[in-house]
């Protein structure tokens, strides 16, 4: 028996060579991969990651018809922006099969494409070595997902499916470049961030292989000197050349952008040193401390340390991980509005650097034992994800419960509180479910992202100042320490109540000193909904501020 097993394994492991892959890596183990990372989503009709359901309320916004309430509330206008693919998305897929499916939908596309344009990725450049690759899925759902930045997801599943694919097509050079210049503007449009870092990985990925040509030791002064006249320059430019020109796709993109682009409102870009430092630890923040953090030390120890287990470094492979680590070390944390732009790149950098390291010469054993942790631990995590998911839409519909009692085309000003660090570990997730009032009720709400030349939602009705948009609907808790935004006591205080119909109180429990205009008309734990009483709203046109 013994000889039959281990004769089965020499075929199977003959068959792997053969392959040129690992099996994981296959066409099939690819696509199962994918499909486990997105079964969590079928347990749930909207998906619970924060900002997701802002993105159902701006398409409810968009879709509405001219008989619609949010007509009176809204005005929405598409301009050229490095911020619309789930937009986009949306509106393809939701005249179709309506906003609530197009937002399920988008999220899961967006997704897929993460974690299968990584594991392409893995595939192109590693394919023997990327024992790695279920470690680099961990980062799938890390920081970016999880807060639901639909855009920058689908560009960046874009950009690593494209690079991928440019890869693939080396060999050919005429489509590898109509698929650069094609890609490049197309994942821009969905996220500037996420898009330009096809560029980014084209370029590591030559640069990268150029140091992989060079003699052992170049990097010593000595030979370094006799090297730089040794070598052929012309030759190396012009490989580089064939292989990045089609990169000025990027360059052409970003001129027309700031040309034909608004100006945006907000143009102070800044570098919150502090916030790089504490997401290297919470980039993986989701269910369990215990967990969250036992996965994030065992990652880095592997990204840091892998070389002393057997992981061999090249610089092809090595580099397109380190440039983006670099970038998100370079780049500014808020920019034009935006916030979190460094971090989000974070989990790309981990991705990478964990997908092509190359174990294939660490040993058979070695390297088994590296796949299978990975696996194990991934799938631990999916577990503990689906579980979560469960539970989020579980209280999802509690939540919106509240809006069965909404009158449609009203007006409802929302507060909900938002957690923080010191009080929990698991996030709530509802800081922008209000914005599903404009979906499910047609209902203004104060919930939307409308800064301009980011957004294309823009408010036309305006309660009061500051209260028309996001995030005018965050408040904290007092037990939050070092709160930078008012408690719900100070918000019902300086609202214009008198100008809306109801006040949706989302997990801020009751106020203290409750306005005597507030009517109690549905309650469920902390989170509370009141119909305003009395209520004398001025006449008011589209153009008041």
């Amino acid at each position: 028996m013994q000889v039959r097993d281990k004769s089965f394994s020499s075929v199977i492991r003959a068959l792997w060579d053969r392959a040129g892959t690992l099996p994981w890596l296959s066409g099939p183990g690819i696509v199962l991969l994918v499909l486990a990372i997105c079964l969590p989503f079928a347990l749930v009709e909207v998906p619970p990651l924060i900002d997701v359901p802002g993105h159902m309320g701006a398409a409810a916004i968009e879709a509405a018809g001219p008989n619609s309430p949010l007509e009176k509330y809204f005005s929405w206008k598409w301009v050229f922006t490095l911020n619309i693919g789930g937009g986009v998305l949306m509106k393809v897929l939701g005249a179709q099969f309506g906003i609530l499916a197009a937002g399920w939908w988008s999220t899961v596309l967006a997704t897929g494409l993460f974690a299968g344009g990584g594991l392409a990725t893995i595939r192109m450049l590693n394919p023997k070595g990327g024992h790695g690759a279920a470690w680099a899925l961990m980062f799938v759902f890390s920081f970016p997902l999880l807060t639901g930045f639909l855009n920058y997801i689908l560009a960046t599943g874009l950009s690593l499916s494209a690079f991928a694919a440019a890869v693939w097509l080396e060999k050919q050079p005429r489509n590898r470049a109509i698929l650069l210049i094609v890609a490049q503007p197309v994942a821009m449009l969905c996220h500037a961030i996420g898009g330009m870092l096809l560029a980014l990985l084209v370029a590591a990925n030559a640069f990268g292989r150029e140091i992989d040509r060079l003699p052992a030791g170049w990097w010593k002064p000595a030979n370094a000197r006799q090297l730089a006249k040794e070598l052929d320059w012309k030759a190396i430019a012009l490989r580089l050349w064939i292989l990045c020109w089609p990169l000025l796709a990027t360059v052409i993109t970003i001129v027309l952008w700031k040309y034909l682009s608004p100006e945006p409102v907000r143009s102070l870009n800044r570098w919150r040193w502090d916030q790089k430092a504490w997401y290297l630890v919470l980039t993986l923040r989701d269910q369990s401390l215990l967990l969250d953090g036992a996965t994030t030390f065992l990652c880095f120890v592997l990204i840091a340390f892998g070389w002393a287990f057997g992981a061999r470094w090249k610089w092809q492979l090595g580099m397109p991980g380190l440039l983006v680590f670099l970038l998100f070390i370079a780049i500014p944390s808020d920019i034009n509005g935006s916030a979190f732009v460094d971090v989000r790149l974070l989990p790309v950098a981990a991705m990478l650097a964990l997908g092509l390291q190359d174990w294939s010469q660490a040993g058979d054993k070695r390297a088994r034992i590296v796949a299978t942790a990975g696996m194990l631990l991934l799938a631990v995590r999916l577990v503990v994800t689906g579980a979560s998911f469960a539970d989020y839409a579980d209280d999802y519909r509690k939540q919106l419960a509240a809006l069965h009692h909404v009158e449609p085309g009203s007006r409802v000003l929302a507060f909900v509180e938002h957690s923080c660090l010191e009080e929990s570990w698991r996030n709530t997730r509802r800081d922008h479910l209000a914005s599903l009032s404009s979906l499910y009720r047609q209902a203004w709400v104060n919930d939307n992202w409308a800064v301009p030349g980011l957004h294309m939602v823009i408010p036309r009705f305006r309660p009061g100042r500051n209260f028309a948009a996001d995030p005018s609907e965050f408040v904290w808790s007092p037990r939050c320490a070092g709160r930078r935004m008012r408690t719900v006591d100070y918000a019902l205080s300086k609202a214009p109540i008198e100008r809306v119909d109801y006040v949706w109180l989302i997990d801020t429990g009751l106020p203290s000193n409750p306005d005597p205009r507030l009517q109690l008309v549905w309650q469920e734990g902390r989170s509370l909904l009141f119909q305003v009483r009395r209520l004398s709203i001025p006449n008011w046109k589209p153009q008041d501020f």
